[in-house]
């Protein structure tokens, strides 16, 4: 009884300003203000409420916070902090590929990249002169090469594997006009699919 009395008063104070965003976004900085209110922040205690804000505001509605993607750097001061419209994928980007895509068709996926030695255990592969070997490679390098050929395919203009990306097939891509990117970890990969809505 008194829990129903507690609750239904509770109920009765409370205000929902979601309809009016002006008051629904002087609420939630109002709640940021409050929470960030600490010696480390308090000078630029505004400047971050503000960009918590915009940050759970960019949401439209979801409650997962794992979304917002924080990224520190060393060096600089606190108003260096900003918010960046996108996702970022912390990784380097291959040598001759392309910098900068517009409009990415993205494939992500967690493939071996590296030519397939004889992945055969316990067992020799012998061989009676050097051109053999030549040719075991050169097969190698060729099933390599269909396999980009496949993944192309897809029409993408980036590739992001969770696996290393060795030099050869990183070549193909490039030549394919293909940005790729290796080694992708497992939170940037779930964050990527959730900003594309894949």
């Amino acid at each position: 009884m008194a829990l129903e009395c507690a609750r239904d008063s509770l109920l009765k104070k409370t205000m929902d300003n979601k309809e009016n965003t002006d008051k629904f976004r002087s609420d939630l900085m109002n709640i940021a203000m409050t929470t960030l209110s600490s010696k480390i922040l308090s000078q630029d205690k505004e400047y971050f409420a503000e960009l918590a804000v915009d940050a759970v505001l960019r949401l439209k509605g979801s409650t997962n916070l794992e979304s917002i993607q924080i990224l520190k750097k060393p060096g600089g001061s606190l108003k260096d902090s900003f918010l960046d419209e996108g996702f970022i994928l912390d990784k380097k980007i291959g040598i001759g590929q392309p910098k900068r895509i517009e409009n990415a068709k993205i494939l992500v996926a967690n493939t071996a990249m590296d030519t397939d030695k004889v992945k055969i255990y316990g067992a020799r592969v012998r061989v009676d002169s050097m051109s053999k070997v030549a040719d075991i490679e050169a097969a190698e390098k060729q099933k390599m090469r269909e396999k980009v050929q496949k993944i192309i395919a897809h029409g993408i203009n980036c590739f992001v594997n969770r696996q290393l990306i060795y030099n050869f097939p990183e070549e193909l891509f490039a030549d394919a006009g293909i940005l790729a990117i290796e080694h992708a970890d497992f939170e940037g990969i779930e964050r990527l699919a959730l900003v594309t809505g894949g």
